[in-house]
């Protein structure tokens, strides 16, 4: 319960970063517009700006990171009350808006009680707004538990946005208290002084050690503090700074941290090092997500402005790389320091701009390609502590993506297939419309492609193959032909579907008429909506003049995924279909509503048991009488039974003493591309031909003789 707890406060918190990324992308073009570390561009914009330029930007800067910290809190605790369980019965869950504004209430509280009076948008708002956001959540879900939500009744007929203001107002009121109490609680707690650090100081420096222990402790507290949400560099400023680090302006020296030695060489594309994160993303990630956040990264980064990768991968609060992202950092401080007590390096110039970037930075400060080697060096030696962090946040992803396909497959298969597009929701809604263009493209590229699976008669010849549709999606793998159809159904490309499909089976047959097979017959599924098409006919005959096919080569199996539609225009496409001299059967027959009635619409060649009925058969008696129905019925109006899903000798023998006449399934067969499918047909034959089978033609020879 804890660990799902704090799964879902984890996944709250980087859904609302990610969905801040908007604002991150702004802040990032504000601190390089005013970092930027090129003298004639720093002159140019004074010329231009004025002389407070750069305090202007800084204001602006600090303005981003409080809008980001209210908008942080508003939209984590939209996405924790999304994620929290509700009481049984209709959904309880709080309209989003309500619970954004309940949150942002109760920051401004608990930072104008902090604050001594005043909203304060400083470094500390987005750990502010975490904390706050992830409370208001959860302290709406305990109101409901509690009744504090159905102390104002109101009539279910009231005006919805009424009703729910009306409604959390008392929750809203009693959690505004909370956190009142909280801040004040908090204000009570003793401040921290003006050198909290100083004793560590004093411990490291006594024991002769200030600048091995002080840029450790400065690498550490930085990560840690951006890890929670913290900016660090303006809380290091904050409290930390005028202990561990040398005043500016002052040259390195071994009794204290030195600020340009920890920017320039431990700071390599911002906190954490990313640079060499980048490098790993690049070389091992696969995911396009994690490599697209790379990219828009990569030039901020080469500035040491990686705001990008914080809060949109995220780093932040991210348990996968959190020992990366404390580690790496140490390991280039302990590397660095090594090299420059060691007299590998010497450092030069502490006025240098922390925007410069990597390998520059390490030729200005040191003034030798010692420094830029070893800037190299570092990079390489970070790339190769994350990259096994990249590939375990890549399977995550992998993982967290085929839940989230596999949610979106079943919601659009469970929907009906009339369910416009616009309908879908939330994720699912995302992957069904990102599906939906590949899979145009890939129909416009002729990406797509048909398997056939082998049909046998009883004596175990084969007569035919079925056509299956496959799409071997670059992202997704191998996508059910059941969801493209669905898909194809639900967004109104069923009949170009449909046409593509005829036209490549079609063409098939002709290739294998060529390789001797003009007896096998080729199954095409028919969708339902394909009857709707007055040119469907058409088509099929330009097809079979096309190939040079005889209408008896063709049979087209009626799909049941939507109910047949009525009317005059169906039975005309119906109508004209049987005049081309095709042969029609009925797909998935027994468990559909409509089965029965397609039997009375058009003339039927074959009827495919529902694959439902003859898995289970041998365990499952009532499956075995409605088979034997099916197969009575078959013969009365002299139709073809064919059973699919067949898997094992038992189950082929006992449909065939229930009277079926085809089999199709795994136990002879499973699918085959085209060349595959062809060699499967001339050994198939061979073997029966040398075990003394005959064929249904040999048997027709004799009765002719």
């Amino acid at each position: 319960m804890v660990l799902q707890r704090l799964h879902a406060w984890l996944t709250a918190i980087r859904d609302g970063f990610v969905a801040l990324l908007p604002l991150t992308f702004l802040r990032v073009l504000a601190v390089l517009a005013g970092s930027f570390p090129v003298p004639a561009y720093q002159r140019a914009m004074g010329r231009a700006f004025g002389a407070d330029w750069h305090s202007h930007l800084d204001h602006a800067n600090l303005a981003f990171l409080g809008i980001f910290g209210v908008a942080l809190c508003a939209v984590t605790s939209v996405q924790l009350a999304h994620r929290l369980p509700t009481r049984g019965g209709l959904s309880t869950r709080q309209p989003p808006l309500m619970v954004a504004v309940c949150a942002v209430v109760n920051f401004v509280i608990v930072s104008a009680v902090v604050n001594d009076g005043v909203v304060n948008f400083g470094f500390g708002s987005m750990l502010m707004g975490l904390v706050v956001g992830l409370a208001t959540a959860e302290l709406l879900r305990l109101a409901e538990r509690v009744g504090l939500m159905d102390l104002v009744r109101l009539p279910y007929d009231t005006d919805a946005s009424l009703y729910h203001a009306l409604r959390l107002s008392p929750a809203m009121v009693a959690i505004g208290l909370l956190m009142f109490v909280a801040a004040q609680g908090w204000n009570e707690l003793p401040a921290l002084g003006a050198h909290p650090l100083q004793p560590l100081v004093a411990w490291a420096q006594a024991r002769q050690a200030g600048v091995w222990v002080l840029s450790v402790s400065a690498a550490l507290i930085n990560q840690l503090l951006w890890f929670v949400g913290l900016h660090g560099s303006m809380a290091m400023d904050a409290y930390a700074s005028r202990d561990l680090f040398a005043p500016d302006g002052v040259a390195y020296a071994s009794t204290l941290a030195w600020r340009p030695m920890f920017n320039g060489f431990v700071m390599l594309g911002g906190s954490g090092a990313t640079l060499g994160l980048l490098l790993a993303i690049a070389l091992a990630s696969r995911d396009r997500a994690q490599r697209g956040i790379a990219k828009l990264a990569l030039l901020p980064s080469l500035f040491n402005i990686n705001d990008i990768l914080l809060y949109g991968l995220p780093l932040v609060l991210n348990p996968v790389y959190l020992l990366p992202f404390l580690g790496v950092p140490v390991l280039l401080t302990v590397l660095v320091v090594g090299a420059t007590q060691g007299g590998w390096i010497h450092m030069q110039d502490p006025s240098f701009a922390w925007t410069t970037p990597a390998l520059l930075s390490g030729w200005l400060l040191t003034g030798s390609w010692r420094g830029v080697a070893l800037q190299a060096l570092e990079i390489a030696l970070g790339a190769a502590c994350y990259l096994p962090f990249v590939r375990r946040a890549d399977a995550r992803l992998r993982q967290s993506q085929a839940l989230a396909f596999e949610t979106a497959r079943r919601e659009i298969l469970a929907g009906a297939a009339d369910t416009p597009a616009s309908a879908w929701h939330g994720q699912s809604r995302m992957i069904a419309r990102g599906l939906l263009d590949d899979l145009r493209a890939a129909l416009a590229r002729d990406q797509l492609w048909l398997a056939f699976q082998p049909m046998h008669d009883r004596a175990g010849w084969a007569v035919g193959a079925e056509a299956l549709l496959r799409w071997d999606h670059p992202r997704h793998g191998s996508v059910p032909p059941a969801l493209i159809v669905r898909l194809a159904e639900q967004s109104g490309d069923m009949l170009r579907l449909g046409a593509w499909v005829l036209e490549h089976a079609c063409a098939a047959k002709a290739r294998w008429n060529q390789a001797g097979h003009r007896a096998m017959t080729m199954a095409v599924n028919l969708s339902p909506l394909q009857l709707t098409d007055p040119t469907l006919a058409q088509h099929l005959r330009r097809c079979l003049d096309r190939y040079e096919l005889a209408p008896e080569e063709i049979e087209l199996e009626i799909t049941e995924t939507v109910a047949l539609p009525d009317g005059q225009a169906v039975d005309r496409v119906l109508g004209e279909l049987e005049r081309t001299g095709v042969r029609l059967a009925i797909d998935d027959f027994g468990m559909g509503s409509s089965s029965l009635l397609y039997l009375r619409r058009f003339e039927v060649h074959a009827i495919k048991i529902d694959g439902s009925l003859t898995r289970d058969l041998l365990d499952n008696p009532t499956n075995a009488d409605i088979i034997r129905t099916i197969v009575m019925l078959g013969r009365s109006r002299n139709v073809q039974v064919v059973a699919e899903f067949v898997e094992t000798v038992q189950q082929r023998r006992a449909l065939e003493a229930m009277g079926c006449d085809v089999f199709q399934g795994w136990y002879h067969s499973a699918p085959l591309d085209e060349a595959r499918c062809l060699d499967y047909f001339a050994l198939s034959a061979d073997r029966l031909r040398t075990a003394g089978v005959p064929s249904q033609q040999d048997m027709a020879v004799e009765l002719l003789r």
